[in-house]
């Protein structure tokens, strides 16, 4: 499923950058993508956070056409890129992936805005001047306009960091250099 979501969702914005790249106006690109991702974040919300609404769009006795429909009575003035993105998904018997090609138009619509996610593990709360400075710097080394940043409290690093991103992790936490030093004996 998650390979058919992000097709949906790259697919759909490509046709908003398409679209606007040829007015050559970045302003209402961005406008745009925020408009979707403020639409598809809501139509998301409206399946994932009710169990029933959930089992509705899951449950296959329910014709697309109901589903649709019950869309369009919660949310009846939609983008009209959106509508023809449910429309696409009615036609083809998706519209339960919604909440996944959210996510993945969300993923897209980030690495566009240059927002970097990143997830910090911690023993104890950073001083606030140091964070600053620290995620300011990675700002810098990112490329990132803006950097959002989950934090996770470790009591078992004892001191240091651990910082998560895309792909990659950096280990800066005194336990990892507790099991080098062991290593080495």
């Amino acid at each position: 499923m998650n390979k058919i979501s992000k097709n949906y969702a790259k697919s759909f914005f490509q046709k908003i950058l398409a679209e606007y790249k040829e007015l050559n106006d970045s302003i209402k690109i961005k406008k745009e993508i925020a408009q979707c991702l403020e639409e598809l974040s809501l139509l998301s919300a409206m399946i994932t956070n009710s169990k029933k609404v959930n089992n509705f769009f899951k449950d296959p006795f329910f014709s697309e056409q109901k589903k649709y429909d019950f869309l369009a009575q919660i949310v009846p003035n939609r983008n009209e890129k959106i509508e023809s993105l449910l429309k696409l998904l009615v036609e083809k018997r998706n519209l339960f992936l919604l909440p996944e090609i959210f996510h993945q138009y969300k993923s897209f619509a980030d690495k566009f805005n240059k927002i970097q996610k990143v997830k910090l593990i911690t023993a104890s709360a950073l001083d606030k001047n140091l964070g600053k400075i620290f995620f300011d710097k990675l700002k810098n080394v990112l490329k990132a306009k803006e950097i959002v940043v989950e934090v996770d409290y470790n009591k078992d690093l004892i001191g240091g960091i651990i910082l998560e991103f895309e792909s990659s992790a950096l280990d800066a936490s005194i336990v990892r250099e507790f099991k080098g030093l062991i290593k080495e004996i």
